[in-house]
């Protein structure tokens, strides 16, 4: 199966309980295995984020295509740069945000345990 590339973009707000909004790529078209539950490419333009959420079944895989963010790994605040992997497993919580002029994209994989 092939999903060509010119998916558009969902825009939404306050996603997670963040700030702003994130653009948002289903880059599965919606026809992903059961044990996938997301693999988006995501955009934070400057002053938008992902509200601190917990994973708790399942594990999430971040990888930054462009720009940089601060990302909140449990407690703690760590920048974060293109060519970065972020990973959340089932029992953690985190949140991603972009402080700067250039958007922060992304791609983000949430795997079921």
């Amino acid at each position: 199966m092939i999903v060509r590339a010119d998916l558009p973009y969902n825009v939404t707000p306050h996603f997670k309980g963040g700030e702003g909004e994130v653009l948002l790529k289903n880059l599965t078209a919606g026809k992903k295995p059961a044990n996938v539950r997301v693999f988006n490419e995501m955009v934070l333009r400057q002053g938008c984020s992902i509200g601190y959420h917990a994973h708790t079944d399942d594990c999430e895989i971040i990888y930054i295509l462009e720009g940089e963010g601060v990302y909140l790994d449990g407690d703690e605040k760590k920048q974060v740069f293109a060519g970065d992997t972020l990973i959340c497993y089932a029992g953690e919580s985190h949140s991603l945000s972009n402080e700067r002029e250039q958007p922060l994209k992304y791609l983000a994989v949430i795997v079921q345990n």
